[in-house]
């Protein structure tokens, strides 16, 4: 309800820069980027139903504060208390859905799952937009009590299941790996696909976290109700485009699908550059043609990215590859703001819109030198029968 707006409402209705309200959301990654690693291990030690029940009401309290924040010191503390509340409820959520269900439904669950947290944001987005307006700024309190309520509706459907979500067991010979993160980053194969994921990311999910809202409102003068209608039809091409998507993905190549998801995105920018120069309907239109390109890419993203990085892990380490892939998603959501915060800030969000779309063609070409080092199988040209 609140994702897409928060610069919108730092800057717009708060009267901070534009600049200190994305750097309010760096802010945010980086506690998230230096908390993870300290959740996993509470999560190892008491389960993870318990980290999110004490998460859920942390970013409760935050989301309620935000509606009330006026001073950029403010901003940061919040901002601070958001960001350990969401550092601690989504990875302990996957281990959780881990837990309760069986394993050969694990891939169904996780899909459904990622499918209803796109709806989620989506209607979210909606709703958001349809409550605020930038003259009035309890409108935007009334929604952030809105949405801290939701936090304790989740609060209480997880304490509800507590026979679920106990420690995790572990194996007595459990020992850490010698070696482990040097082996893996002397691996050519991860070290490409995590450089070529990290301007992607930076240049796609940040880019579109950071800036989108506010390029609408500001640099091409659109309502900001059309933020959620934005956001809705992402989401409805996410949701109804992902199971047709993923039959045509099968068999192909993953650095080739890569490269499709780069120009994709690229393509979605180099559109959104031209809405300012349109009248306000044909913008409009322009601009739900280059969310829609968008949404096909992160339907060619979501199942690609995951898969070559798990085809190319050694099982000892695929804990490792897996984290340094997460570490794309906080470093992306972390530079992204700052470039944002001074291109937009600066009056030039066509010139960001660009430069963002040639760092996706940037990043498709690193993705395809990928290819010669791998094998048909881990570049998803061989399909392997499993049982």
């Amino acid at each position: 309800m609140t994702l897409s707006l928060l610069i919108v409402y730092l800057s717009q209705v708060r009267s901070l820069s534009i600049l200190t309200a994305s750097l309010v959301l760096t802010w945010m990654a980086v506690i998230g980027l230096a908390a993870t690693p300290a959740v996993g291990t509470v999560t190892d030690r008491v389960g993870p139903r318990k980290v999110m029940l004490v998460a859920l009401l942390l970013e409760s309290l935050g989301v309620g504060l935000m509606g009330l924040v006026d001073t950029t010191a403010k901003a940061f503390a919040v901002a601070t208390l958001m960001a350990l509340g969401a550092s601690g409820v989504w990875g302990p959520l996957s281990t959780f859905i881990a837990q309760v269900v069986p394993d050969h439904q694990r891939s169904t669950a996780f899909a459904v799952s990622f499918m209803m947290l796109n709806l989620g944001l989506g209607l979210g987005g909606l709703i958001g937009a349809s409550i605020v307006d930038v003259s009035r700024p309890e409108t935007f309190m009334v929604l952030y009590l809105a949405d801290a309520a939701t936090y304790l509706l989740f609060w209480a459907a997880i304490a509800s299941l507590r026979r679920f979500g106990g420690p995790v067991t572990r194996d007595k010979d459990d020992i850490e790996v010698r070696g482990g993160w040097s082996v893996a980053l002397r691996d050519r194969r991860l070290l490409g696909v995590v450089l070529a994921s990290l301007v992607l990311i930076t240049c796609g999910y940040g880019s579109m976290e950071a800036g989108l809202a506010i390029f609408i409102t500001d640099t091409a003068q659109l309502s900001a109700r059309l933020i959620g209608i934005v956001f809705l039809v992402n989401t409805l091409t996410i949701v109804v485009g992902q199971l047709f998507v993923l039959k045509w993905l099968r068999g192909r190549s993953r650095v080739r699908l890569l490269g499709l998801t780069a120009l994709l995105w690229a393509a979605s920018w180099f559109l959104g550059a031209l809405v300012p120069g349109f009248p306000t309907w044909a913008g409009i239109t322009v601009l739900l043609i280059a969310t829609l390109i968008f949404a096909l890419g992160e339907t060619v993203w979501s199942p690609t990215a995951p898969s070559l990085i798990n085809a190319i892990a050694p099982d000892h380490l695929r804990g490792r590859y897996n984290a340094a892939q997460a570490l794309t998603w906080s470093l992306g959501s972390m530079l992204a703001p700052v470039f944002t915060g001074l291109l937009i800030g600066s009056g030039l969000g066509v010139l960001w819109a660009i430069i963002i779309a040639c760092g996706c063609l940037v990043a498709g070409l690193l993705s395809q030198l990928l290819r010669r080092e791998l094998t048909p199988a881990e570049d998803g040209r061989e399909v392997v029968a499993t049982a």
